[in-house]
This record gives structure tokens, C-alpha cells and sequence, in this order.
């Protein structure tokens, strides 16, 4: 495609470059599909079926395949070389675009990249990859609310989104975060200059960047809807302050 750009690590694995022309061969193996879903089973031993259990999903796994083709085979081996370095020790973005919404996903090195040379004007790729989050994720979404006031938030990905909320102010007695009604609540004071940062996913409060244990009151952790408008609001008995809430576009 045209449009098409693969990138890892902010390297394009699709379209020209300096001296050759770089292009993805097949489809990008486990990028369009679900992962496969986890559940535990338990049986019921004097009924029908199981008793029901959460669904979860596997690692998502990824196997890009390309080519690259130039009249200078140097060339080639200086973007051999560059490719097997490219997963690194992982945490690397694996970014697609120009096919729907651009979507990204945190990746680690699954296998070795493997290099072949067919000719001595073409080389020929395959990279293996392992997201251990299977989301994919889209378009950055981020609404401030100031206390006593509310907004609406919402993402057009496909599956909930989870929200992270920074807070600042100066709020002596602490604050709540509501979310679509379930509420979040620190009780502890918030003085100016300091950012407390609530992870919604991992339940994690963060002070300054720095984890802080055993600080929550209420907690009533859900997440945003595909494309639908969820209420936000920020209260506190006393001062005020503001609340940022991000949330990308969420796919699976």
C-alpha cells in the first residue's frame, strides 16, 4: 500500500530509504488478529458446565516479514546489521500505519531476527515479536476538569480504555475522582507544586513520579467505553484543584 508505514523503534521497515527500497512480505503475522483468550476452567461437580471465570488474553505475538532491495549490497549488510539491533532488550514501539487507525504496541524481541541474502541485490527479513500488553493502542484523548466541575471523556478504540489521572491543586483535605459514578478517593491533603498521578489500570497511586503505597480511600476503579461519553468530575472538601485525564484509543 501506498500509504503503508511500519515502524519499530522509530525505524521505517516499509517504503524508501537512502539507497534501496524496503517492503513488508505478507501479512503482519498476529498485528490483525485477537491473541488468543485465557480463562481458568473450574467444573462443577454436581452441575452443568463450569463456573464462570474472568476472560483474559495471551501475550500478543507479532512476526514481521520484509524485504529490501538495492543495486549497492553494502547497503544491504549496513541495514542487516541495523535490523538485528533494532528489538534491542525490548520495550521498543511497534508502530502501524495507513492501514484504518494508526495503532502502536510496546514489543520485546521473541527469537532471533533472521537475515538472508537471496541475491546479492535483495535481502530478505523476519522479526519476531511479543507484546506482553495485547492492547493496541491509537489517538491520545485528554480532557481537564477543575474541581466542582464535571466533563465528559471518551475514546473511539474498540474495547474499554483505562484511564490515567494527574491532580494538582492545593487540596488540604484530600480529593475524589469520579468516573462514569464509581468513585476514586485520596484522602490524604495535596499541597501546591506536588502532581499526584493515579494509575487506573494498575491501581497505583504515583506522587511526584514516585510510587506511593496505601493512599487510597475509595476505590472504585472502571474504565472508559468505546466511543461512548463518560462523565468526569474532581470534588474536595476543601481548596481546589484540577484533574487531567488521559486515555488513548484502545483496540484488541
Amino acid at each position: 500500500m501506498d500509504n503503508e508505514m511500519i515502524l519499530l523503534d522509530g525505524f521505517p521497515l516499509t517504503g524508501p530509504a537512502r539507497e534501496g527500497v524496503w517492503k513488508r512480505l505478507g501479512e503482519i503475522e498476529g498485528w490483525f488478529d485477537s491473541p488468543d483468550p485465557k480463562r481458568k476452567s473450574v467444573q462443577r461437580e454436581n452441575g452443568d458446565g463450569n463456573y464462570p471465570s474472568e476472560t483474559h488474553y495471551e501475550s500478543r505475538l507479532i512476526t514481521f516479514t520484509g524485504r529490501v532491495t538495492s543495486k549497492n549490497h553494502e547497503y544491504l549488510h549496513e541495514a542487516g546489521n541495523r535490523l538485528v539491533a533494532l528489538p534491542g532488550r525490548g520495550s521498543k514501539q511497534f508502530v502501524v500505519k495507513g492501514h484504518g487507525p494508526t495503532q502502536e504496541a510496546i514489543v520485546d524481541p521473541r527469537g532471533k531476527v533472521s537475515i538472508t541474502f537471496p541475491t546479492d541485490t535483495r535481502m530478505e527479513f523476519q522479526i519476531p515479536l511479543e507484546a506482553v500488553d495485547p492492547f493496541k493502542y491509537g489517538e491520545r484523548r485528554y480532557k481537564s476538569v477543575a474541581s466542582g466541575a464535571s466533563d465528559t471523556v471518551f475514546h473511539r478504540g474498540t474495547v474499554e480504555a483505562w484511564p490515567s489521572v494527574t491532580v494538582s491543586g492545593s487540596m488540604p483535605d484530600g480529593y475524589t475522582v469520579t468516573i462514569g459514578g464509581q468513585s476514586v478517593s485520596i484522602p490524604m491533603g495535596i499541597p501546591s507544586g506536588v502532581t499526584h498521578t493515579i494509575d487506573y489500570r494498575r491501581r497505583r497511586l504515583y506522587i511526584n513520579g514516585e510510587l506511593f503505597m496505601g493512599a487510597f480511600g475509595a476505590q472504585n476503579f472502571r474504565p472508559i467505553p468505546p466511543g461512548q461519553r463518560t462523565t468526569v468530575a474532581l470534588s474536595a472538601p476543601s481548596g481546589s484543584g484540577t484533574a487531567g485525564v488521559t486515555v488513548y484509543d484502545t483496540y484488541i
